[in-house]
């Protein structure tokens, strides 16, 4: 490389960073390529801290420039740093000096991070990287190197307070440069193909920090944990060039660093954090926006996400891989699947209950099911929008068997499938299960534990567990982690006060399906029940209680559900055939028949499509089918409940008339049912101005119809009880005649509901309408490029109008004043007595 002046070379550099995104890349490669090694280890701290921004704000903009705006920027950043992109030819320059080593501040690092790396016992991938007071004997900041140094921040960005507000509110999460770069990372430095290698291949070592060491450094046995043991002796009498963990190295730094800053985030696992004891700040602007949000991000969901399924199918790899690469392999999920646990647990628990909770529940779900990703079979680009959770899933084919290997997975997991699930499970009873998101997240909750095989090996487990009597029955009243509570009034949750042992399994009522015929088994139920309390003391405390699932009786909470979905189906059905009813009314008349011919859709302020509420009864179905099936739970059962409970109800509702005046009063769920039912009483042509009418026109077309009505009243009415064909042709173009009803205002508190006939009349506000000046308009357009006057044409569309409505004057009969008052009448009446 070309050595050039100190002051020249920086200069160029800072010139550099004031440029667009695209000069700013281009020239920086080109310094690059000409600077010295000195050169580049003074202005790399300085692009680090440019790029990513630690300190404040201002940085390159990672999580808001996307494919879809900002193309040209998003190539060139994905390029500048990719991999083998510039910005890594660089980090493999600087880390040809071991003694280029640069200050990382313990202060960007998680709560829970900072406090394994500054305590007593050290963890082992920290333990050569930190710098230590000697006379206060206490970590003072990382000594890291360029690999590292980058990574750290990397990781820091995602997390980092100063970047959640802006990033909430602009920037799609599936294509910014920052969701690509992690998914890049991931796949590159944790190949899952034994034969593959990381390029470059490195001739040295200086992974770790030969600056300064630990006072204590001679303890292997912590260190085992990441690499195998015979490394550190290896490291003491090889050579640096061959060391065994030139392979390893950077893909234990992205899996570490990864896993540690994203699953320990403090906005996830403590709201509650000083920030300006924590950075330092003393400016007023930047406090204000030192927030962090309720919930992560969907980007920060979604990054989680690929982490986990690459770490599985890195993971699932080893079988084939005996290098030092298949070790760090087979430590990967024993390292994640603590910190995955706590972060699911926290997230569960603040996460809202609504179609959002997709992305936490795709996550869960992606955990649960290493099978999915069985490592060389899974080398497709996890980066594209084909792998988007929130594809609705309907398929209804066969499921593959879950296969006994997975058992070991199963039992150190056995809290994140139980517990996770008694947290979630009681929250459905207290959604809207016919809203199309709501029943799609069940569905996908019901088919995954549905699989063949899953609960079965779970209940399995968890008998192991009830077997060894062991289980701690303290109440969950201290949690040495800090954990959130279950669901406080769920009868099966494991936080509850418990004076009595869970009912045990006899062996011989024990369904024989879930013995292997091997001589294995007995052995294998009593080492599965020692992890498994292994795992409750590690992740919960000694004073947590766990209560079975799946070999105890199911719990009320689900018998709740079971008749939720059941309702949720009838509510689901009645929506579609009210959509169908006015998909039917807006395709009458002379104006639905051009509609069903340009095939203009139905105006309607559901937010949802009929296409997506036509799945709603499917998805209901199949949930009602796996959870009866995950729990066990047969028709005959279920009747049998509702009968007794119906019979307990009708005997508590004759014992009590206090209970009966309760039951009359609204509660919350009965409001926001009737909530749905209200309908407009009053006045059609006084009804609020919708945003697909024109404001002026319709307040025109209301003082010409109402100037029509008060002047030609009589005649109107009388035209329309009329037996004459005239008569029955006024029927087709006026309104008939309707009961409204309105609150009088009175100086008291109460306001009576008063009804008012409204006799036949003529209303112009159809014609106030954008989708009726549009068909007007396109037929004046129409006619001027067919040569046609304007008045030709709507005397031609008038005429057929006119015929038309003839026609089925023919086939009216005579008026009923008690029907046609009772046309629009609501479908629900609001007394006073249950009003608001």
């Amino acid at each position: 490389m070309l050595g050039r002046q100190p002051e020249n070379f920086l200069t160029c550099f800072t010139q550099a960073l004031n440029r667009p995104i695209q000069t700013r890349c281009a020239e920086l490669a080109v310094l690059f390529d000409r600077g010295s090694l000195k050169d580049l280890h003074s202005m790399f701290p300085t692009l680090i801290d440019n790029i990513f921004g630690p300190h404040s704000s201002m940085c390159w903009d990672l999580r808001n420039i996307t494919n879809l705006e900002h193309h040209k920027e998003f190539d060139v950043l994905q390029h500048f740093l990719s991999p083998q992109g510039p910005l890594f030819k660089v980090i493999y320059t600087l880390l040809r000096d071991p003694m280029l080593k640069f200050n990382y501040s313990l202060n960007f690092l998680p709560s829970k991070v900072r406090a394994s790396v500054d305590g007593s016992t050290v963890h082992p991938f920290y333990m050569d990287l930190i710098q230590v007071d000697l006379r206060t004997n206490q970590t003072m900041t990382l000594m890291l190197n360029p690999f590292d140094y980058y990574f750290f921040h990397f990781a820091y960005h995602l997390i980092n307070p100063f970047h959640q507000h802006y990033q909430s509110l602009t920037g799609t999460p599936w294509t910014t440069v920052y969701y690509i770069l992690c998914c890049d990372y991931a796949l590159y430095f944790l190949p899952t193909n034994p034969g593959n290698t990381i390029l470059p291949v490195l001739s040295f070592y200086n992974g770790k920090n030969p600056i300064y060491m630990l006072p204590s450094v001679n303890k292997p046995a912590k260190v085992s944990r990441l690499i195998r043991a015979n490394f550190l002796n290896q490291s003491s009498t090889q050579c640096l060039d061959h060391h065994p963990r030139n392979e390893i190295w950077r893909s234990e730094t992205i899996m570490t660093v990864f896993i540690d800053m994203w699953l320990s985030n403090d906005q996830v696992l403590n709201s509650t954090i000083n920030f300006d004891k924590g950075f330092g700040i003393t400016q007023m602007p930047y406090k204000q926006n030192l927030k962090l949000n309720d919930v992560p991000t969907g980007e920060y969901i979604r990054i989680i996400r690929v982490l986990v399924k690459q770490l599985h199918a890195f993971a699932s790899s080893s079988k084939a891989d005996d290098s030092h690469m298949g070790d760090l392999k087979r430590i990967v999920i024993p390292y994640l699947q603590g910190r995955m646990y706590v972060f699911l647990r926290h997230l569960i628990h603040t996460w809202p209950l609504d179609g959002s909770f997709r992305l936490v529940l795709e996550l869960w779900l992606s955990f649960l099911q290493p099978w999915r990703y069985p490592g060389n079979n899974y080398l497709k680009l996890v980066n594209q929008s084909e792998v988007n959770p929130d594809i609705d899933d309907i398929s209804t084919m066969p499921m593959k068997a879950v296969e006994r290997e997975h058992m070991p997975f199963m039992t150190d997991n056995l809290l994140a499938y139980t517990v996770l699930l008694q947290q979630l499970l009681p929250r459905f009873n207290r959604v809207d299960l016919s809203s199309p998101k709501i029943a799609l997240i069940l569905y996908r909750l019901t088919k995954v534990f549905g699989q063949p095989n899953l609960v079965t090996y779970l209940r399995a487990i968890e008998f192991s567990v009830q077997q060894l009597d062991t289980t701690p029955l303290h109440s969950y009243n201290i949690n040495t982690n800090s954990l959130p509570p279950l669901s406080p009034t769920s009868n099966w949750s494991t936080n509850l006060l418990s004076k009595e042992k869970p009912n045990r399994v006899d062996l011989q009522d024990w369904d024989q399906s879930l013995h292997p015929q091997d001589s294995t088994f007995a052995s294998s139920t009593t080492s599965w029940g020692n992890v498994v309390k292994q795992k409750i003391l590690e992740y919960e405390g000694p004073n947590f209680c766990y209560k079975p699932m799946f070999i105890v009786p199911p719990a009320s909470e689900v018998y709740e559900l079971i008749r939720h979905i059941q309702k949720a189906q009838e509510v689901a059905l009645s929506t579609i055939e009210l959509r169908l009813k006015e998909i039917k009314e807006q395709m009458k008349g002379f104006f639905g028949f051009f509609k069903s011919i340009f095939g203009v859709s139905e105006t309607t302020q559901d937010e949802f499509t009929l296409e997506e509420r036509n799945k709603v009864p499917i998805y209901l179905e199949h949930s009602l089918k796996w959870l009866m099936e995950i729990f066990q739970i047969t028709e005959d059962s279920i009747k049998e409940r509702q009968s007794i409970e119906s019979f307990s109800s009708t005997i508590s509702s004759k014992s009590s008339t206090s209970q009966n005046d309760i039951g009359g009063l609204l509660t919350p769920q009965r409001v926001r049912e009737r909530i749905k039912k209200i309908k407009y009483e009053g006045d059609p042509d006084l009804q609020p101005i919708q945003s697909f009418e024109v404001r002026v026109l319709v307040r025109l077309l209301y003082q010409l119809s109402s100037k029509i009505n008060n002047d030609f009243g009589n005649q109107i009415r009388n035209l329309y009880y009329s037996n004459t064909f005239l008569g029955r042709l006024s029927r087709q173009v006026l309104c008939p005649p309707l009961t409204i009803h309105k609150f009088e205002k009175s100086p008291g508190s109460y306001s009576p509901r008063v009804s008012q006939e409204l006799p036949p009349r003529l209303s112009f506000r159809y014609f106030g309408n954008f989708r009726v000046i549009f068909y007007l308009v396109l037929l004046a357009l129409f006619s001027r490029f067919a040569c046609h006057s304007y008045f030709t044409l709507f005397f031609v569309v008038f005429t057929m109008w006119f015929f038309y409505i003839c026609l089925k004057a023919l086939c009216d009969n005579e008026p009923s004043n008690s029907n046609a008052a009772c046309e629009l009448r609501m479908d629900v009446d609001v007394s006073i007595n249950e009003s608001f």
